[in-house]
């Protein structure tokens, strides 16, 4: 069964979580045998997962999510829905996305694509940005929704853009919004209270996501929500993304370019909402945000997708792209040239400026490198919050933080395995846990 997700029509489709691996799936392990399922049961479960993500209650989005299917590992579920699900969670846990055996490919990339990229050569991510940035007042950042690499590299550049001007932060994931005032309201809320909660937005359950938006305050960005609160999208798939891109333009209009008038605009969006030309959605042919708000605005915004070249992409090529780009990107995320112009290849090939490529991640006490890159210092698991027995999820809040904060950091930890270290800003935290039922 393939079935767009409870929330696709008022959230989108959730996007395909990269692999665990640089270049490809994981070698592979013995499968278990597939389960089917009852449609109302499947749905019942994801919805469930969906609702204790979003109240904070990780290990049972994730580990109760399997429990209330029957089955010890993902494996045994073919609905890639909830595939997603499941791995979206963990991958707050973990800071690792993993891959979705459950979906296959979906588009074909061209020969003289793939002759492309092989050809192009590598230059620094940040260092171009900032300089195609200088010449607009949008710039348009798009991410995998499924992993938590994208979202660091989204305060790089937030960084990377504040010299320059920029002091408008707009966020497809921040929490949606009525009407004006409501909008208004919620985002007076965020920037008083300098950090997000759980009611906060979609995918703020990630401590990545939510540190940078965290951060992104702390620099002076004033954030945006553009998302709208709809209770009349059609139920024909394709008019009603048709809907969502046109309302997400039209808030950013509203809510930034013209509430802001002297100000400069960084949006962080999902993937396709990036395409500055209509791609190929929903069984035809759309037009997305970036192409919308491009032609309200007559501002030529710098996109820049950093998701089609990921280890596993949103939307899953025929050929493994990543593995072609990743040793262009060894030291430093990069973007790619080819005599003196950006490439752009995959989905979103001609319709974004530039294509991000960042280097395969390495594990250093059981934490993906990246996380470096956020300001962070590594610190033990105190052994008070080690586990006698079975897995526990060891949580850091910023202890100036109210009760419903999102952690700055969580890691997995099981007995009798080495903890991974928690990489922890310089503030004063305090810790809680939630642990995995044992069987």
């Amino acid at each position: 069964m393939r079935r767009r997700p409870i929330i696709a029509v008022a959230l989108s489709v959730l996007a395909s979580p990269a692999s665990t691996m640089a270049s490809g799936p994981p070698q592979s392990v013995p499968t278990p045998p597939i389960k089917q399922f009852d449609n109302n049961r499947l749905l019942d479960a994801y919805k469930q997962s969906i609702s204790d993500a979003s109240h904070g209650r990780y290990i049972d989005a994730s580990y109760g999510l399997l429990r209330k299917l029957g089955i010890g590992r993902v494996e045994e579920t073919a609905d890639p829905d909830v595939v997603d699900q499941w791995a979206q969670v963990m991958s707050t846990m973990t800071g690792v996305p993993t891959f979705n055996t459950a979906k296959g490919p979906d588009f074909h990339v061209p020969e003289g694509q793939i002759a492309e990229l092989r050809s192009s050569r590598a230059e620094p991510a940040i260092r171009e940005i900032v300089r195609y940035a200088r010449h607009t007042r949008i710039v348009i950042l798009d991410e995998n929704h499924l992993d938590p690499r994208g979202r660091a590299f989204g305060l790089e550049v937030a960084r990377a853009l504040r010299p320059l001007g920029y002091t408008v932060l707009a966020v497809e994931a921040l929490k949606r919004a009525a009407d004006e005032d409501d909008a208004s309201q919620k985002m007076a809320q965020l920037t008083a209270d300098g950090y997000p909660r759980q009611s906060s937005g979609y995918y703020l359950d990630d401590p990545v996501f939510a540190d940078f938006i965290r951060q992104s305050l702390a620099l002076g960005y004033r954030p945006v929500t553009y998302e709208k609160i709809r209770t009349d999208y059609s139920k024909d798939a394709k008019v009603a993304q048709e809907q969502r891109e046109q309302d997400q333009a039209d808030n950013i209009v509203t809510r930034a370019v013209r509430a802001f008038p002297d100000a400069k605009i960084l949006i962080y969006a999902g993937e396709h909402h990036a395409a500055e030309r209509p791609i190929a959605a929903e069984g035809g042919t759309l037009p997305m945000m970036a192409g919308l708000l491009k032609r309200a605005t007559g501002i030529d915004p710098l996109t820049i997708d950093q998701a089609g070249l990921s280890p596993v992409p949103m939307n899953r090529p025929d050929v493994d792209l990543y593995k072609i780009a990743a040793p262009k990107a060894a030291r430093q995320s990069v973007v790619l040239t080819r005599q003196g112009k950006p490439v752009t290849v995959g989905l979103l090939a001609g319709s974004v400026d530039l294509q991000v490529v960042h280097p395969p991640a390495r594990m250093t006490e059981g934490r993906p490198d990246w996380l470096a890159g956020m300001a962070r210092h590594p610190a033990s698991v105190p052994t008070t919050l080690l586990p006698s027995s079975g897995t526990r999820l060891v949580q850091a809040f910023i202890a100036s933080e109210g009760e419903y904060a999102i952690p700055v950091d969580q890691v997995l930890v099981t007995h009798g395995k080495p903890a991974p270290k928690l990489l922890l800003p310089k503030a004063r935290v305090r810790y809680a846990v939630q642990n995995v039922p044992q069987s």
